[in-house]
């Protein structure tokens, strides 16, 4: 009389790994682009709020203030970018959000720069230090 097998043999094991292994591999991607937006509403909300801070130091100093003299942390709330001061003067300066640990996969908006010269606001971003995104992409990464 046969004996009644139960169970899967390794073959048909390393197939089901395999399949997972691929499914896995074209999900990851998709899921990993809603993050990055997510998390990137942390660097915007430290830009806008350091803004704010360069406002209100400069109401009652000659001139704007670097990230020392503002005493605000050197990261957003979340920790997923560093914060950065450029060119503080009389009439204007740039504020930089540049992505760390696991946003920094968010390669088209992986920095953020507001700049101010004579009470006008620009917005931009990109992958590195130059802030170069096209404007769609700079809209995009804005969420404007």
């Amino acid at each position: 009389m046969p004996r009644l097998q139960r169970g899967f043999t390794l073959i048909e094991m390393m197939i089901v790994v395999a399949i997972a292994g691929i499914l896995a591999s074209v999900a990851i991607p998709n899921f990993q682009a809603p993050l990055y937006k997510a998390r990137r509403a942390d660097g915007i909300t430290a830009l806008l709020q350091l803004q704010m801070s360069q406002e209100q130091w400069r109401s009652g100093n000659r001139q704007y203030a670097s990230l020392a003299e503002l005493r605000v942390p050197a990261t957003s709330s979340m920790r997923y970018y560093t914060l950065a001061v450029a060119e503080p003067t009389a009439s204007g300066y740039a504020l930089v959000a540049t992505a760390t640990g696991a946003q920094a996969g968010d390669r088209p908006c992986r920095v953020l720069r507001i700049t101010v010269a004579n009470g006008q606001a620009t917005h931009a971003s990109g992958a590195d230090e130059h802030s170069a995104n096209a404007d769609a992409d700079n809209r995009r990464c804005w969420g404007i």
